[in-house]
């Protein structure tokens, strides 16, 4: 099994589950446990705000009202490491890469694509 993780809390639960060794590519915000800087990375932000908190917040809100993500999946270094199951979230889409933009990276993939997970937990009974 070879899995990419694009949200850092389902790496840290990847390897809390002991497949710490199976995974083969993660977010730019995974940084624990220690030692994953080791991995390609394959998620960045579209978005290098700068100015104060209420600058950065009005940026981010024009995005998303525009229908647009404010992370980056890198589906050609994803389909080269050719995971079996990606992990990501449809939580909320300024958290972590969401699901629609995943999908929307592996879209022109050929052959079989991997598995995505998205994790959506909506209260403490579904974690």
């Amino acid at each position: 099994m070879r899995i990419a993780s694009l949200l850092p809390s389902g790496t840290e639960i990847i390897c809390a589950l002991g497949f710490r060794e199976a995974l083969v590519g993660r977010s730019h915000e995974c940084d624990f446990p220690a030692g994953l800087d080791a991995l390609p990375v394959l998620t960045d932000s579209a978005f290098h705000g700068a100015g104060d908190s209420a600058a950065i917040d009005r940026d981010i809100r024009a995005l998303v009202e525009d229908g647009l993500s404010i992370y980056r999946v890198d589906a050609e270094r994803l389909r080269a490491l050719s995971p079996d199951l990606i992990v990501t979230q449809d939580q909320c889409k300024v958290c972590a890469v969401s699901l629609d933009t995943v999908t929307a990276a592996l879209r022109e993939w050929t052959g079989a694509a991997p598995e995505v997970v998205s994790l959506v937990p909506a209260g403490l009974q579904t974690v």
